[in-house]
């Protein structure tokens, strides 16, 4: 076996902007094999991708996700987004970088299905499971998007897809989900010496399938208000009724996490930042800490420094302009290079989405257990374990909670932890149920309104001009307010 040095390299189609190429970086030196193409073949694309999708998302969650969120505060005074003003151009970094990689991703499906081989439907099942996880994070966080025709300017000259209605790339998700099942049934081991090309699993097919399931749940969950597509009912068949047909996460060890080694290519985004760049502008919110300080979280020095000797706080989000505050505890620097960046859905947040469920009676399961196993896991991912009179805190006690309100609360908050640095799973959630109790901040700009999505991008409106002025008039127009169907048709929060 040689070792080949490669680069990935794929012809993208853009739903709003021209064709253009889109290569990753290179990859060092690994074991492939020479009998194989080193350009398109699933075992070359699957790593590289992955390792995109999860900086990139890792990026925009520092910078935009946990601004809104109240994870962590600015000091740069011209950039707002914790007090919600969004400038149109931040729209373009995702868009660009999802679409660029859901041609990656369903290349890997056309080349393991022309393959023909044994093990290759395991390849085509991860794509799926990719294909409904970009597929979601464009809708959710844009509405409308081109979804059924985008990434096919290569292959059928389609360089203005039309854009799909929300509920439609839902309806095409869970079809793509359900298909993955099936494939990973089959439990065909992908060949041992590709093992590399799998960051997350190593091929293992069981826990693909595990993570396949547990972001069905999630995105159940997501539209499980608006009675489509027989949510409640589907819950609770994957859970209660069929549990045997749809295998979940039963460790944190199962949890889809990309664990950043910090050898090269598997480093986090923030491996190289200079110190400065990474905290020296930006604090943790009080939100963010004063939970943490009422929890008596031992999680709280893992994550943030001290702001004076033995003492922890926050900083002021939404602050007015001109007003900025002290820097006060801050991202430790070590997170820099945490494994736990590269967090995708983890067996702690599972056990919230259970909770959930059981809580609005969709299921029958113990909300309570499934709270507190949800927040020994989501603590004892960061290495450390909760006190024994940990769930007797008032502020962490599910039995303190008299009403489902309050309950939910509950759940929420401490799913908002367990969610923390992964995309912008905590701004879909927060619209969703509008569970926690965000500080309002004097400055707060956009009327006072956490913003329902982001707009389209620009070029999008230049080179797809009529699906663009099509997709608008749905959604009612193109602004920071206007609400994503699942969002729009939340009635019962």
């Amino acid at each position: 076996m040689k070792s080949f040095s490669f680069k990935i390299c794929s012809v993208l189609a853009l739903s709003a902007v021209l064709l253009v190429s889109g290569c990753t970086k290179d990859f060092p030196e690994i074991n492939t094999d020479p009998n194989e193409s080193a350009v398109a073949s699933p075992q070359n694309l699957l790593a590289p991708t992955m390792v995109a999708i999860v900086n990139n998302n890792l990026s925009r969650n520092f910078r935009l996700n946990n601004e809104f969120m109240q994870v962590t505060v600015t000091t740069s005074d011209n950039r707002e987004f914790h007090r919600y003003e969004v400038r149109p151009s931040e729209a373009d970094y995702m868009w660009r970088n999802w679409y660029r990689q859901l041609t990656n991703i369903r290349d890997i499906y056309f080349r393991a299905q022309e393959t023909q081989q044994a093990g290759y439907q395991t390849y085509q099942a991860i794509s799926l499971i990719l294909d409904a996880w970009v597929g979601s994070l464009l809708t959710d966080t844009y509405g409308d998007v081109p979804y059924s025709e985008s990434n096919k300017g290569w292959s059928e000259g389609k360089t203005s897809p039309k854009f799909d209605k929300q509920k439609d790339i839902y309806t095409s998700i869970f079809q793509k989900l359900e298909e993955a099942d099936s494939l990973l049934r089959l439990n065909a081991t992908i060949p041992t010496n590709f093992d590399y090309s799998d960051p997350i699993y190593q091929g293992n097919v069981s826990n693909w399938r595990k993570f396949g399931n547990a972001m069905h749940l999630r995105l159940l969950l997501r539209v499980a208000h608006t009675g489509e597509f027989g949510a409640q009912s589907k819950i609770r068949e994957m859970i209660e009724e069929t549990p045997d047909l749809y295998p979940l996460f039963e460790n944190n060890e199962e949890s889809a996490i990309l664990r950043f080694s910090g050898v090269i290519p598997y480093q986090t985004e923030f491996h190289d930042t200079r110190d400065f760049d990474f905290n020296g502008d930006k604090g943790y919110s009080q939100y963010f800490i004063n939970n943490l300080i009422d929890f008596q979280d031992p999680r709280l020095p893992i994550l943030a420094t001290e702001a004076t000797l033995g003492t922890y706080s926050g900083m002021q989000s939404g602050y007015r302009q001109g007003a900025v505050p002290d820097l006060q505890s801050r991202l430790q620097l070590s997170l820099k290079r945490s494994p736990l960046l590269g967090n995708i859905l983890n067996y702690g947040e599972l056990q919230f989405i259970l909770a959930e469920a059981a809580l609005r009676g969709y299921t029958n399961g113990d909300v309570q257990a499934l709270y507190e196993n949800g927040v020994q896991a989501s603590i004892e991912l960061w290495g450390v374990s909760p006190d024994e009179d940990y769930f007797e805190n008032p502020a962490v006690s599910y039995e303190e909670a008299t009403t489902d309100e309050e309950r939910l609360k509950k759940i929420h908050v401490q799913r908002y932890y367990s969610m923390l640095f992964t995309d912008f799973q905590q701004w879909f959630e927060y619209r969703r149920t509008r569970a926690l109790d965000l500080y309002v901040g004097p400055g707060l700009k956009n009327g006072g309104q956490m913003p329902s999505r982001m707009n389209y991008p620009i070029l999008t409106r230049t080179f797809n001009p009529q699906n663009y002025d099509e997709a608008v008039a749905s959604m009612g127009g193109d602004g920071l307010n206007e609400k994503v169907w699942w969002e729009k048709t939340n009635l019962a929060r």
